[in-house]
């Protein structure tokens, strides 16, 4: 039978049928060996051909030029939610199965969404380079960094674990990145993104509220089965705790420790005063300021100094931004420049007082409750730089901790420095890249902040001051629960950063100008 070029005659491949049945009864014998061996501590690894497979399925998708946009943005802001408001350490436990955390059960559609997306439009595509093309250093920065990250890999004593972190990292971090870029350069969805921000808050405090009336975390005793997980951690979370020094009970709300929730309280802080500032109905804006009393009594039953810290040091930047942007945008007004010019002054001032203002001197540096702390950070440093030089590519992505073995008190591997913590995970380029990529977006936001006509592209100055106050909390904190809000918050510069220049461009001065003429009188009949 005569077979035309570039086809197979079918008895070619049922001569290889039966190799290709014994290769897959294999490769199946061997998954299931290695599952019955080393249990979940592979699963990860057992299922990334299938997940390579499905991603390339849908990347293989026809261009229909429907995108899911819609489902992209509501699953952004879920993925928020469930991040500010769930306690990541419930999860359901079914027997036999890895942790099935409620952040990854809406990051995985997340993932699927975010690739039909790409694949699928032409238009999603041109647009989501477009947004991108506003930033380019933010997100080359990004890329340099998980492509330093999957590296980071393969120079780690426990490939495994760290492979599964950096599948983590890029579902939490990168993915939410992108999918901000995208979503909240939409008009209205930069808002929605902040009150995600704002309700979240209100709800983590109103659960420290609760927390701090019973001295015990609210659902203690009330975990359904189904998401009790046996884990030592667990287990002294659900318990009183408080500073062993002072004996005052430490809020965590849904937080692994109290840092985290300080941390976060810091970070929406700058969010609160603009809302309070910016707001046009008086609801919002007395709403904003009782949210601004409760982030400082959270903070305050922390008893944490970054989040003390991060609260000041909103109002400080807030005042200098606002002042900045007055002088730019209405010369003809004095407060601007006055705020600007005494402005070195008023931060004198205030740093002097928190030296001499004993309340604030204990809540912001600390006292001697605090000083088993600050030289634990000390030794941590002095142990870990040496590390760092003898090994400056890095020991691998989640092995910085026991790469630098300093144990607490308690004799548990800790660190408290992010930023030693990211030199041993990623090495020194790594080191920088990472806090460049930070960095960048600050200097970018804050410069277009400047140019800012619309009241959501002026939402560049929270962000930015948010940002700032992250880098400054992660010289002294290490977890990195907040770090997808983060993220998230360092796309929406770039989204923003991109509106600005569409309110820059000529198209956009024209339809303002049109839109400002007077309404043209209808003809007599």
């Amino acid at each position: 039978m005569t077979v035309l070029t570039g086809y197979t005659d079918e008895t070619v491949s049922a001569r290889y049928r039966r190799l290709i049945i014994a290769l897959l009864g294999v490769a199946a014998f061997a998954y299931g060996a290695i599952f019955a061996l080393y249990g979940t501590f592979v699963l990860m690894q057992l299922l990334a051909p299938f997940a390579v497979i499905a991603a390339l399925s849908v990347w293989l998708l026809p261009d229909t030029g429907r995108a899911p946009v819609r489902m992209l943005d509501r699953l952004l802001l879920l993925f928020l939610a469930v991040v500010i408001c769930w306690p990541n350490y419930l999860a359901l436990a079914l027997p036999g199965m890895p942790w099935i955390t409620m952040i990854r059960l809406v990051a995985v559609p997340l993932a699927i969404v975010m690739l039909m997306c790409l694949s699928t439009s032409e238009h999603f595509r041109a647009e989501m380079k477009a947004v991108l093309a506003a930033a380019p250093p933010i997100w080359k920065l990004l890329v340099a960094f998980a492509v330093i990250a999957f590296v980071s890999v393969g120079v780690s004593r426990d490939m495994g674990a760290s492979f599964s972190k950096f599948i983590v990292a890029q579902l939490y971090w990168t993915l939410i990145f992108f999918a901000a870029c995208y979503a909240l350069s939409k008009p209205g969805r930069a808002t929605a993104f902040v009150y995600v921000l704002w309700i979240g808050f209100i709800v983590v405090a109103l659960i420290a509220v609760q927390e701090w009336r019973h001295k015990i975390i609210p659902w203690a005793g009330h975990v359904p089965n189904f998401l009790k997980v046996e884990d030592e951690l667990l287990q002294k979370l659900l318990t009183s705790a408080g500073r062993k020094a002072t004996g005052i009970y430490r809020l965590k709300s849904v937080f692994t420790t109290a840092l985290g929730l300080a941390e976060y309280c810091a970070l929406s802080t700058p969010f609160l005063i603009h809302m309070a500032v910016t707001a046009r109905r008086m609801g919002l804006r007395v709403a904003a300021v009782g949210s601004i009393v409760l982030a400082f009594w959270v903070i305050s039953r922390t008893d944490s100094r970054l989040g003390a810290v991060g609260f000041f040091l909103s109002f400080l930047l807030y005042l200098l931004a606002w002042g900045a942007m007055r002088w730019r945008n209405r010369p003809d007004s004095i407060a601007g420049p006055v705020i600007v010019l005494t402005y070195p002054a008023i931060f004198c001032a205030f740093m002097t007082a928190s030296f001499f203002v004993r309340r604030l001197r204990v809540m912001m540096w600390g006292g001697g409750a605090q000083q088993a702390s600050s030289d634990a950070r000390k030794g941590q440093i002095a142990k870990g730089v040496p590390q760092v030089l003898s090994h400056p590519w890095g020991y691998g992505i989640g092995q910085g901790s026991d790469t630098l073995n300093y144990r607490n008190l308690a004799g548990v591997p800790s660190i408290d420095t992010y930023y030693l913590s990211v030199a041993l995970e990623y090495g020194i380029i790594g080191f920088l890249v990472y806090y460049g990529m930070f960095i960048t977006a600050v200097v970018i936001g804050g410069r277009n902040a400047l140019d800012a006509k619309s009241d959501e592209t002026r939402l560049l100055v929270p962000l930015v001051i948010s940002l700032l106050i992250f880098l400054i909390i992660k010289s002294v904190f290490s977890q990195e629960s907040n770090h997808p809000v983060a993220f998230a918050m360092l796309g929406a510069i770039v989204a923003l950063t991109y509106r600005v220049r569409l309110e820059q461009s000529p198209y956009a001065a024209i339809s303002r100008a049109v839109r400002a003429l007077p309404a043209r009188a209808a003809p007599a009949e």
